[in-house]
C-alpha cells in the first residue's frame, strides 16, 4: 500500500495552466522539488491514492510523492542530517567581539554592557582559532562576528583577522567570514577594510521598515536616528568594486511597521538599492528570552504580512526569495561539534542564543582561556538534537511537513517548553501560489 508523502506541501489557491485546467504548485521539501499537479490528482493522492490509475501513481512515485506505508521518512530525513553533520571537516566560530549595543531596540532579549580590554582573552582566541587552521582535519575556517553590535569591536576584529587569516593560508585551506550588524558603525572605509582585511563577503543588516518606523523602532543610544546613514552606506558600497560583496537587509515586523511594506520598498529603490547584491526579507518580532507581547504581530496575520512584504518588495524591484526549498541539514551551529561561539568575555557557548541572555547565564561550557588546542568544543546540550528527534521528543517535528527545509528551527527554544516553528510553516503555501504565478500559471478567478 502507498500514501501520499509526509513532506507535501501544496499551493493555497487552484490555479490555471494554459489550457485552462486547475493545477496546484506542489513542493516536497525532502527532495526540494517543485511540481505542477492536477488539482484532482493533488485530492486524489491526498485522499484517495487508491483512486489513481496505475501510470499516476508511476509518476508520482518517481517524484517521491507517493511512497509505500512501510516507509518511515522522517527518520530518513533525520539520518541524512547526522550523516551530514559527522561528515564536516570545517570548523565554525561565532565571535562576539562586545558586549555592547549602541542600539536601545524595545524587543531584544540581550543585556548589553560595557567590558573592559581584555588582551589575554583576545590572544586567546587567537591562539584558539590558529590551533584549529593547523589541525590536519580542518578543511577551512568559516567566522561570524555576531553581537550585541560586533562593529562596537572593530579593532579587534581587524586585529583577530590579521592573525588567523594568515594561519589559514599557511595551512592551505580557505577563510570565510560574515557579520551580523545593525549597520550604524558601518562605514565605507570601515567595510573597505573589513572586505580586503578581514574577508568579510556578507553583512546582515536590520532596517525596520522605512525611516520613520526605523529610527522609532531601532532607536541609537544618544537618541538620534541611524535610517539614512545605514542605507547611504549600503548604496556606497554598491558602487564600489568589492567582487562578492552581499548585503542581506531583514526587516523585524511589530504591529508598529507591519502595514509600512509599501512605505519601506519605494524607500530602498529610491536609495538605490534594488540592486542585485542587496536582498531583503522580513520576519516577525519574536522572544529573546524575553517578553514581546508589546511588539508581536498576530498568529493570525503572519502570512498576509508576510504576503504584503513579499508583494511590496517585488513590486518595487527587491530582491527577496520567492520559495525558501533548500535543504537545512544542519538547524544551527548549536548542533555542531565544529562549531563554537565564543561570548565577549570569553565563556564558550554552543547556540548564539545564550550569551547576554538574561536566564541563560549559566550555559557556558567553559572558556576560551582553558581551550588552547585544536579540540572540538565541550560537548553542549544540543549535540544529539538529531537523536533526540528520533526519540520522546516534545517537538513537532516528526510529523511536519517542511521539517526537511527546518530542521526543528531551534533546539533551544523547544528545549524550554515552547514550540519553535518558523513562519515558513503557514507561510509557505501562500509562496508557492505566488511561484506559481511568476511561472506563468493564472488565478483560477
Amino acid at each position: 500500500m502507498m500514501h501520499a508523502t509526509q513532506f507535501l506541501v501544496a499551493s493555497d489557491e487552484v490555479l490555471l495552466d494554459d489550457g485552462g485546467n486547475p493545477v496546484r504548485l506542489v513542493l516536497q521539501t525532502a527532495s526540494e522539488q517543485v511540481y505542477v499537479l492536477a488539482d484532482d490528482v493533488l485530492q486524489r493522492l491526498v485522499g484517495r491514492p487508491a483512486a489513481l490509475s496505475d501510470g499516476e501513481r508511476a509518476e508520482l512515485a518517481a517524484a517521491d510523492l507517493l511512497v509505500a506505508d512501510s516507509r518511515d521518512e522522517f527518520s530518513e530525513v533525520v539520518e541524512e542530517n547526522r550523516a551530514y553533520l559527522a561528515k564536516l571537516t570545517d570548523r565554525m566560530f561565532v565571535l562576539m567581539p562586545a558586549a555592547y549595543c549602541n542600539m536601545g531596540c524595545g524587543y531584544c532579549g540581550q543585556k548589553h554592557f560595557r567590558l573592559p580590554k581584555r588582551e589575554q582573552h583576545r590572544d586567546a582566541i587567537k591562539r584558539r582559532l590558529i590551533a584549529a587552521a593547523e589541525d590536519p582535519s580542518t578543511s577551512g575556517i568559516s567566522v561570524a562576528w555576531f553581537g550585541a553590535e560586533p562593529m562596537m569591536g572593530y579593532a579587534q576584529i581587524l586585529d583577530l583577522s590579521a592573525a588567523v587569516i594568515p594561519a589559514c593560508g599557511s595551512a592551505g585551506i580557505p577563510y570565510s567570514a560574515k557579520m551580523v550588524t545593525n549597520g550604524a558603525l558601518l562605514t565605507l572605509d570601515k567595510i573597505r577594510r573589513l572586505y580586503h582585511e578581514c574577508r568579510l563577503r556578507f553583512f546582515e543588516i536590520t532596517l525596520d521598515g522605512d525611516a520613520e518606523t526605523h529610527n522609532s523602532q531601532r532607536p541609537l543610544k544618544s537618541g538620534r536616528g541611524s535610517f539614512g546613514h545605514i542605507v547611504n552606506v549600503i548604496r556606497q558600497a554598491c558602487d564600489e568594486d568589492l567582487p562578492g560583496l552581499q548585503f542581506s537587509i531583514r526587516t523585524n515586523v511589530s504591529r508598529a511597521n507591519q502595514g509600512r511594506h509599501a512605505q519601506f520598498a519605494r524607500e530602498m529603490q529610491d536609495a538605490g538599492l534594488a540592486d542585485p547584491r542587496v536582498s531583503f526579507y522580513a520576519t516577525p518580532v519574536r522572544e529573546w528570552g524575553n517578553d514581546v507581547s508589546d511588539y508581536a504581530i498576530a498568529h493570525r496575520d503572519v502570512v498576509d504580512v508576510e504576503r504584503d512584504w513579499l508583494e511590496a518588495y517585488a513590486d518595487h524591484g527587491l530582491a527577496a526569495g520567492t520559495l525558501p526549498i533548500e535543504r537545512r541539514h544542519m538547524v544551527c551551529v548549536a548542533v555542531n561539534r565544529r562549531a563554537e561561539v565564543i561570548a565577549p568575555a570569553g565563556q564558550l557557548h554552543s547556540c548564539t542564543e545564550q550569551p547576554l541572555v538574561p536566564g541563560r547565564e549559566d550555559t557556558a561550557l567553559g572558556h576560551v582561556t582553558q581551550a588552547q588546542s585544536a579540540e572540538l568544543r565541550p560537548e553542549g546540550r544540543y549535540d544529539d538534537w538529531n537523536k533526540n528527534l528520533l526519540g520522546d521528543t516534545s517537538a513537532f517535528c516528526p510529523s511536519c511537513a517542511i521539517f526537511p527545509i527546518c530542521g526543528g528551527a531551534c533546539p533551544l527554544v523547544w528545549d524550554e517548553g515552547n514550540p519553535a516553528c518558523p513562519p515558513v510553516k503557514f507561510s509557505l503555501p501562500m509562496r508557492l501560489t505566488r511561484y506559481g504565478l511568476h511561472l506563468g500559471l493564472r488565478n483560477a478567478v
